[in-house]
């Protein structure tokens, strides 16, 4: 059976704790299924980055003297990351890409040495940094056009980002991965944009 069939019905009316986590353990296992059918991948990787750097563009970023970027290193069927990190990289900007030690995500710089994480993920090898990034390149199961992200579940990226209010935070991934209604919880941070091999959406302004 394939997942394209499948349908979920988003309602804006409150839900129950226990309702949300359901909600996004359906929604988590749907949207695996929906990515790991994609096809065009190629094509797709090559207009994703043509948008994400627009989108860069659009938000004045290029201009930034000693930009630093946070890149998450692609794995399986995610969108792919590695020929933005190397446009990134010629265009003059410092790439930092996650590393998970004890529960807690750093950014460490992008280089040539490389571990494999026991979620089967690359990490960078070095010192971790703790300046101020301009970028959070994020990815994502799935993303609404109001900013809400659903990611795997581990908080990672949102303990991360909620300590980083500075950088503008970008979600990457397919433009089927745009849903009407994701649903979230209090403490799930919202993406500035989205960027995917067909669009650029940014949404409305962060609260403060």
């Amino acid at each position: 059976m394939t997942t394209n069939k499948l349908r979920f019905v988003e309602t804006d009316s409150p839900q129950k704790e226990e309702d949300l986590a359901e909600a996004k353990k359906r929604l988590r296992a749907y949207m695996k299924g929906r990515r790991g059918e994609n096809e065009n991948r190629d094509i797709k990787e090559e207009l994703l980055l043509r948008n994400v750097l627009r989108a860069i563009a659009e938000k004045g970023l290029d201009a930034v003297k000693d930009r630093k970027a946070f890149v998450y290193l692609s794995f399986s069927s995610e969108a792919p990351t590695d020929k933005l990190i190397q446009a990134l990289l010629e265009g003059g900007w410092r790439v930092y890409c996650p590393r998970i030690e004890n529960r807690q995500m750093l950014a460490v710089e992008y280089g040539e040495d490389f571990s494999l994480s026991s979620f089967g993920t690359r990490e960078p090898i070095g010192e971790p940094y703790t300046g101020k990034l301009d970028l959070a390149v994020v990815p994502l199961l799935a993303v609404d056009e109001q900013g809400r992200r659903l990611g795997y579940g581990g908080g990672y990226y949102d303990r991360f980002l909620g300590e980083h209010p500075e950088t503008l935070r970008l979600a990457y991934g397919f433009d089927f991965q745009i849903i009407r209604q994701v649903p979230t919880e209090e403490h799930d941070i919202k993406m500035d944009g989205i960027a995917t091999d067909k669009r650029i959406v940014w949404t409305s302004v962060r609260e403060k």
